[in-house]
C-alpha cells in the first residue's frame, strides 16, 4: 500500500470498521470543508483529493484574495507561505480569531505564523538536512492522534518499520532545510509529537503543535516538514494521514456538537476476523483505551446518531462479467446503452454508475442502493 489513494481509502475503512467513528466520518463527508492553498514545496493536491469531505478545494496563493475563508473550516497554508499577500495576512487572522482551524506546514511557521499570530511558537533559525527521523508519541488520547498509536502497532506494520525505530514510534521525512519548531509561549503551546533524534540534530523536538487563538475556539496546527512525506515510508504516511483526518473529524464533531467517543476496542490486524457480538455498553463504560488483544473487534455502532450504516464496499470496474448494459445508473436512473464512458460497479450490490455519477455519489459517502460506504 503506497499510493496516497490506497492510504486515505485505508484510513477511511479502518474508522468505519474498526476505530468507532462512522457518524463522524459520515458528518465529514457531508458538512466537513477544506481549503488547502498550495506552496512551492507543498502540493496539497496529492492528498487533500483524497480524503473524505464534502468540499475539497485547492487554490494558488493569490486566489486567497477573492476566496471567502469563513465557508471553510479547515484551511491549509502550505510551505512555504511566502507567496500569500502580505495584505491577506489580516484575512487570515481574522478567519482563526472568528473559529477557523488553520493547519500550516515548515517554512510557513516563518512567513506564516511568525507574522500573524507572533508570540507562540517560531524557526529557531536552524535548518534541518534531507532526513527520516524517528517520532514519538506524546498524547496518544488526544483526538488528533485518536487511533494513531493502536495502529501503526498492528503486524501489518512489523515490516515496514526501520531497525532503528520503536515499535511505538513511526518516522516522519524532513526535507533538505527543514525548520525546527521552537516554543515560545510553552502554556499555551501544545506538543503531540516529538522526535529525540531531530533534537539531537537540530535542536528542539516538536513535530506536531498546536495552539488556540481567539474567544470562539479558533485553533492553528503546525508541523514540521510537510503533508505528503513521501520518504517517511507506509507506516509514516498512514500516521500522517490518520492526524490530517483526525484534524478534520475534531473540527466538524466540535462545530456540530457530536458524541464522539474514543474506541475502546477495535480490529487486533488487518485481516478480517470473525464477527462477534460487542459487549453490553455498560461493561464498556469508564473503560480506558488499550492497545490492541488478540481476538479484539468493533463492528461499526451509530447508535444514537441516526445513521444506518453497513459496512463498506470497493468501487469495481465494469466489464462483461458483471455488468449488463442493458443496466439503469444507480445515480441518476439513465440507461448505459450508447454510453463510451468509464462504468463503474458496487462490488457488495452490484449497483452501477457512470463515471460522473459514481464520483457524486461519493460525495454523499454510500451506495445508493445498498448504504455500503464507498471506497476506491
Amino acid at each position: 500500500m503506497s499510493s496516497w489513494k490506497d492510504i486515505y481509502s485505508e484510513v477511511k475503512k479502518r474508522k468505519m470498521e474498526a476505530l468507532n467513528k462512522g457518524n463522524v466520518v459520515k458528518a465529514v463527508e457531508e458538512h466537513g470543508k477544506i481549503l488547502a492553498i498550495d506552496g512551492k514545496f507543498e502540493k496539497p493536491k496529492k492528498i487533500i483529493r483524497h480524503m473524505y469531505a464534502s468540499e475539497k478545494t485547492i487554490i494558488k496563493p493569490k486566489a486567497i484574495l477573492k476566496t471567502d475563508l469563513d465557508s471553510y473550516d479547515l484551511v491549509l497554508i502550505g510551505c512555504p507561505g511566502d507567496e500569500i499577500p502580505p495584505i491577506a495576512h489580516s484575512k487570515i487572522k481574522d478567519f482563526v480569531s472568528n473559529g477557523g482551524w488553520l493547519l500550516t506546514t515548515d517554512w510557513a511557521i516563518h512567513h506564516i505564523i511568525q507574522n500573524i499570530f507572533p508570540g507562540f511558537i517560531c524557526w529557531n533559525r536552524i535548518k534541518t538536512e534531507d532526513a527520516v527521523v524517528a517520532c514519538q508519541i506524546l498524547e496518544p488520547n488526544h483526538p488528533f492522534l485518536e487511533g494513531v498509536l493502536g495502529e501503526i502497532q498492528q503486524k501489518k506494520w512489523a515490516n515496514k518499520t526501520s531497525a532503528n525505530t520503536g515499535k511505538t514510534e513511526f518516522r516522519w521525512w524532513l526535507e533538505t532545510r527543514s525548520f525546527p519548531i521552537q516554543i515560545l509561549k510553552s502554556g499555551a503551546v501544545k506538543t503531540l509529537i516529538a522526535s529525540m533524534e531531530l533534537k539531537q540534530k537540530w535542536g528542539e523536538s516538536p513535530v506536531l503543535v498546536y495552539f488556540d487563538y481567539g474567544k470562539k475556539g479558533g485553533r492553528i496546527v503546525h508541523m514540521i516538514s510537510h503533508t505528503h512525506l513521501q520518504k517517511g515510508g507506509a507506516k509514516g504516511k498512514y500516521a500522517s494521514a490518520l492526524i490530517i483526518t483526525n484534524i478534520l473529524d475534531e473540527k466538524i464533531s466540535k462545530r456540530m456538537g457530536l458524541d464522539k467517543k474514543p474506541a475502546e476496542r477495535y480490529v487486533s490486524d488487518w485481516e478480517t476476523p470473525p464477527q462477534q457480538q460487542s459487549p453490553p455498553q455498560a461493561q464498556l463504560e469508564g473503560q480506558s483505551i488499550r492497545p490492541p488483544q488478540s481476538g479484539d473487534f468493533l463492528t461499526p455502532t451509530t447508535a444514537g446518531s441516526g445513521i444506518g450504516l453497513s459496512g463498506t464496499s470497493q468501487i469495481i470496474e465494469a466489464n462483461d462479467n458483471n455488468f449488463k448494459s442493458s443496466s439503469k445508473c444507480a445515480f441518476c436512473g439513465k440507461k448505459f446503452a450508447g454510453f463510451s464512458g468509464n462504468i463503474y460497479l458496487c462490488k457488495e450490490c452490484g449497483a452501477a454508475y457512470h463515471e460522473n455519477c459514481i464520483n457524486m455519489q461519493i460525495n454523499h459517502g454510500v451506495c445508493k442502493k445498498c448504504n455500503r460506504i464507498l471506497l476506491w
